[in-house]
């Protein structure tokens, strides 16, 4: 299997998710790399924005923006973010076992680093929270039964898009005050339930580090093969207008 890979480093939220949704469009399969400035908290597209402290939000120069994918809200701040976009008919029909081939090179990755992941098979029925990475979900990513890497996938016009953020280093206390319900109790649950790679291995571990061990994952594991490439011209293009079109405005963010 061949993929495209690509890294388009720093860029703001609402580009980010733009530049996701434009490589729908990619004629071969895709897997990118990117980073945040400034910070972003990106909600699930279901999700509403109810429980967001929007103030505190912006006290903290954390730009919301809403996904195009499900689930709930993710700091993206000291991460590799990765995005994977392939055709449907190239991976498992189920959500959840394509979920899990895709966190396999994930797993790989972690392990390059000298971790001891495992892929969470022990889902809890709890009360649901509108905190990401508060409780892992299906084939998600654990090290010490802590969640270290969120994602979430969707389908459209025969293409699957999952992405997720490799956490390098947390800030909890910053992560819990982006929402409504922030109390002790939240931070001491949440700190009890994720975890890094800065944490887990006891030292600083740079993006680049990250990002060679998950691209040698995924070549081990899925037998990808990689060919270095950038955004074409009709994908930029595109990108700036759903950026300034949509993942940029009120009416697509605050919809719920």
């Amino acid at each position: 299997m061949k993929l495209r890979l690509i890294d388009t480093g720093f860029n703001t939220p609402s580009m980010n998710m733009a530049i996701d949704e434009a490589l729908l469009t990619s004629k071969k399969p895709v897997l990118r790399f990117y980073r945040w400035k400034p910070a972003g908290l990106s909600i699930g597209y279901f999700q509403s924005t109810q429980a967001i402290n929007v103030e505190g939000c912006k006290k903290r120069g954390v730009e919301i923006v809403r996904r195009l994918t499900g689930g709930n809200a993710v700091l993206h701040d000291k991460e590799l973010t990765y995005s994977f976009i392939i055709n449907e008919d190239e991976m498992p029909k189920s959500v959840v076992e394509s979920y899990k081939m895709i966190s396999k090179g994930l797993l790989q990755g972690l392990r390059n680093l000298k971790l001891k992941p495992e892929m969470n098979i022990d889902v809890k029925k709890e009360e649901k929270s509108a905190v990401c990475f508060k409780d892992p979900s299906w084939y998600e990513l654990l090290v010490n039964r802590k969640k270290i890497v969120g994602s979430a996938q969707t389908r459209k016009n025969g293409k699957i898009l999952q992405h997720g953020a490799v956490l390098i280093d947390i800030d909890v206390e910053k992560y819990c005050s982006l929402f409504n319900n922030c109390s002790e109790e939240l931070i001491k649950k949440v700190k009890q339930r994720m975890t890094s790679i800065n944490d887990e291995l006891n030292k600083k571990v740079d993006y680049e580090r990250v990002k060679k061990a998950m691209i040698s994952g995924f070549e081990k594991e899925l037998g990808i093969k990689f060919e270095a490439s950038e955004l074409i011209k009709e994908e930029l293009k595109s990108a700036e207008e759903l950026e300034k079109n949509k993942y940029s405005t009120d009416k697509w963010n605050y919809i719920r």
